[in-house]
């Protein structure tokens, strides 16, 4: 069967880029988007990166797994590594794989035809930018309805000039190779982000997120009265990103998570402030990353 197959890697954010990635291909392609989730469930020993489980089925977007003799056919000319280096430099031998050679928009992806397997983060919203109205209003949507103490939440950020703030640590502080690559945000960025939109937009009240909450009521302070917000954990997280989109304004960390809860707000006047700088280990221009809109501190 002809289809785009994306395979899933990372967190929730992660996996978010791949199938919004996969599936505006598979629209413009006019065939199914198949998930390959094989690495999620593999969890390969060894590696740098923490280990994740399937998570999209909290939304709302259909999901259909691709079958393993498929992907095994469709990923056979890059398992071994001299293909695989070969297909990064000369990707027009092998037409059927696209291997994300770069962060930021990747062009290949435009242009590629089914059947077709693509493999990487795909964090630039180039390459789904033609279906995002359907992304936010219909397929990132939760299944489920939100609890009391969510609507609760969601009724105080839309009553308020509100701002939300997310703060990744977790494996970024925790992880020594992933805290080499990803880096945390320093609390300065936090204090400068805030007093920045409480001066220019009259934030009145933030909204603070973060999988280390101890640390955040520690070493951060915000200008205006602010409401931390931790009750959402493991299967429930995409709540905060949910939370995340009621909010006016947004300060995000150098995360593919509170990326996606500034983006999935659909407010043209919203102002989004993202690090300068997203990846420590790396010399990646954060605009590889963050739309045009958004401002980079």
């Amino acid at each position: 069967m002809s289809a785009v197959i994306v395979r899933l890697m990372g967190g929730l954010g992660n996996q978010m880029f791949q199938y919004a990635t996969g599936h505006a291909a598979a629209k413009r392609l006019g065939v199914p988007l198949l998930l390959d989730r094989t690495f999620l469930d593999s969890r390969p020993a060894g590696m740098d990166w923490t280990p994740r489980d399937f998570e999209l089925d909290v939304f709302a977007a259909p999901i259909a797994f691709a079958d393993p003799g498929q992907v095994a056919i469709l990923r056979r000319p890059i398992d071994q590594p001299l293909h695989r280096r070969l297909r990064r430099l000369l990707p027009s031998l092998y037409p059927s794989v696209i291997l994300e050679r770069h962060p930021g928009l990747d062009a290949a992806v435009l242009r590629c035809k089914a059947p077709v397997y693509l493999e990487g983060f795909w964090q630039n919203e180039g390459h789904f930018i033609a279906v995002a109205e359907e992304l936010r209003s219909a397929l990132f949507v939760p299944r489920e309805a939100p609890d009391a103490r969510n609507r609760a939440l969601a009724g105080a950020m839309q009553a308020s000039v509100s701002a939300s703030v997310h703060v990744r640590r977790g494996d970024y502080a925790t992880n020594a190779a992933t805290a080499r690559y990803h880096g945390v945000c320093p609390p300065a960025y936090f204090h400068g982000a805030a007093r920045e939109l409480a001066e220019r937009h009259g934030v009145d009240r933030f909204f603070v997120f973060s999988d280390d909450p101890d640390w955040v009521q520690s070493n951060l302070s915000f200008p205006r009265p602010s409401e931390h917000i931790a009750h959402n954990t493991g299967r429930a997280a995409h709540w905060d990103l949910w939370l995340m989109k009621q909010c006016r304004h947004h300060i995000i960390a150098n995360s593919s998570f509170s990326w996606w809860g500034a983006w999935l707000d659909p407010r043209p006047e919203k102002e989004v402030i993202a690090p300068a700088r997203w990846f420590a280990g790396t010399d990646t221009p954060a605009s590889a990353i963050i739309p045009s809109a958004w401002t980079a501190r």
